[in-house]
């Protein structure tokens, strides 16, 4: 789908039906000249609060730039949906994906100065990643945290276990982090949702059998189809 760049001028073909401009360059140029107008939300939502998992597993916010790293390959599917919903929350804002062969990722980028002070100011430090209260205090808001956690930080393995009945083999999904913060978050709202964690060091988090995958797969689920396949397959 051929179109006209809005801030070069030059053509280019679509990757999306809302693309407006041919690369990222122009679409950042774009923004710091304060040529778009980003509708921030009024207030808090399961979206919004999710999003924040994801920046807290995966992501970084400066001045100018939300960013969200993902695997290119594994989590192709999954780069769609958090472009989609960078979109959503922020109306306006410039949302785009770029594939980093050689480093192995997919980088998610949103370029609004106004979006990274709105999330900044809504408890978001990347380098402390502590959880905000308006999170902490709201069950639906810790649930929504979780699974963006997960689905960026979260795998499915398969372990086995030799006891005195015999060889078992079962699935087990584990969210890899050294953040203290957030590895504290997830043991404390699992349990209050019905869980049982198991930590047995300083940088995993497990759901081990099939009754507490599933039970999470239904009451908190994924956004990623990586780890819904992986967890049905």
């Amino acid at each position: 789908m051929n179109a006209k760049c809005k801030f070069c001028g030059n053509n280019f073909d679509k990757k999306y039906k809302t693309q407006k401009f041919c690369s990222l360059i122009c679409a950042n140029r774009s923004n710091l000249n304060n040529k778009n107008y980003v509708i921030l939300p009024k207030r808090h939502t399961k979206e919004l609060a999710e999003l924040f998992g994801i920046l807290l597993g995966d992501g970084s916010v400066n001045k100018y730039f939300v960013k969200v790293y993902l695997n290119r390959i594994a989590d192709a599917e999954y780069v769609t949906f958090v472009e989609k919903l960078l979109r959503k929350l922020f109306p306006g804002a410039l949302a785009t994906s770029q594939d980093r062969p050689k480093r192995g990722t997919a980088e998610i980028q949103l370029s609004s100065k106004n979006v990274c002070d709105y999330l900044k100011k809504l408890g978001f430090n990347g380098k402390k990643r502590k959880i905000p209260t308006w999170i902490e205090n709201d069950i639906k808001f810790a649930k929504a945290t979780v699974r963006g956690l997960f689905d960026t930080e979260g795998s499915v393995g398969v372990k086995y276990f030799k006891g005195k009945g015999g060889s078992y083999i079962y699935k087990q999904l584990t969210v890899t982090n050294k953040n203290e913060n957030i590895l504290k978050f997830l043991e404390k709202y699992l349990t209050i949702l019905g869980h049982t964690p198991t930590k047995n060091s300083k940088k995993n988090i497990y759901l081990s059998n099939k009754i507490s995958i599933d039970k999470y797969l239904k009451e908190i689920g994924s956004s990623n189809p990586k780890i819904i396949k992986k967890i049905r397959g």
